[in-house]
């Protein structure tokens, strides 16, 4: 294969190198390289068109993150990242999409080659964000629309619980977009209703417990509290009924002294603040439900009844 122009192309390849390794036909006139030149380089497999509009250097490896940028780039100002590809784009676990997703007017949507478009009738500014300097639709509104194309009910839940424990959204925000957008023409509302019931955990086995305390008829507790401790250090528990603070470890117990003792001032602390810590472990949770349940009905109850005191004093 006949090198042609390698000057031009280093300076294209140097270009590419400060836009994510992404060029443009505008890039290429601007660097003074003729419409003759550039059809040359590309039918020569030296440039590669990644989106309609973007190019990679034959060197450059695709990856979605590529894919992503130029499907953007292309699409223009009002496209935005779409499902499970916002919420791969916030770093949110799921599985990394096969073709990159995008939101886009339904002026423009259609068919195009290596991705998928979408439309919606509903373009709630409060649904749309920058991440990492690209549009993209917030993880609340991702979530809903990842439920729309009817995934399994356990990726769905993965991707609820990492949103959440990542900060991306909140428990609040989920439901409130849900109520918002729920309504005819919108598939796997549903589906996330039912998960958002047991949802505000970190992990599979938090999302257990807040089934089992769900299913016992016990209020909902608050997740992921964080306490400002009197030696000013903060402490975060999984939940909070009350008074009564109840973690859940995967750990049967902890494995070294260093362990050992700060989970002891880890408890003093909590007790300082007026708890009363629990800890359940996975096996607690999941083959001994009925433990856990009286458990916590009678820590609950406890703690009930001190209230009715101190307030009669």
């Amino acid at each position: 294969m006949p090198i042609v122009g390698v000057p031009d192309s280093l300076l294209l390849v140097e270009l590419a190198a400060t836009q994510h390794h992404l060029v443009t036909s505008g890039d290429v006139r601007r660097i003074g390289i003729s419409d003759h030149r550039w059809r040359v380089m590309r039918d020569e497999g030296w440039w590669l068109p990644v989106s309609p509009s973007h190019f990679r250097h034959a060197s450059t490896p695709v990856t979605l993150e590529l894919r992503i940028r130029a499907g953007l780039g292309w699409l223009g100002r009002d496209a935005h990242l779409f499902g499970s590809t916002a919420l791969w784009w916030a770093g949110v676990d799921v599985d990394e999409p096969r073709r990159p997703e995008f939101l886009v007017p339904r002026a423009g949507r259609g068919t195009v080659t290596g991705m998928t478009l979408h439309t919606s009738t509903r373009w709630d500014a409060i649904d749309f964000t920058r991440h990492r300097g690209l549009r993209t639709t917030t993880a609340a509104r991702a979530i809903l629309d990842m439920a729309s194309g009817t995934p399994r009910a356990r990726l769905l839940e993965t991707a609820i619980d990492s949103a959440v424990s990542l900060r991306r959204t909140s428990f609040p925000t989920l439901e409130r977009r849900l109520r918002s957008l729920d309504g005819k023409g919108r598939h796997g509302c549903a589906l996330v209703r039912e998960l958002l019931l047991d949802t505000g955990g970190e992990s599979h086995l938090e999302r257990r417990f807040l089934a089992l305390v769900r299913r016992a008829g016990m209020p909902r507790p608050r997740c992921q509290v964080t306490f400002r401790t009197t030696t000013g250090r903060p402490v975060r528990v999984d939940f909070l009924f009350g008074s009564v603070v109840v973690e859940v470890s995967g750990r049967l117990g902890h494995t070294s002294d260093t362990d050992r003792r700060r989970a002891g001032r880890r408890r003093v602390e909590l007790e300082d603040q007026g708890c009363r810590v629990i800890e359940f472990t996975t096996s607690d949770v999941i083959d001994d439900p009925e433990y856990v349940r009286r458990t916590l009905r009678k820590a609950l109850s406890v703690s009930a009844k001190s209230q009715v005191v101190q307030k009669t004093h």
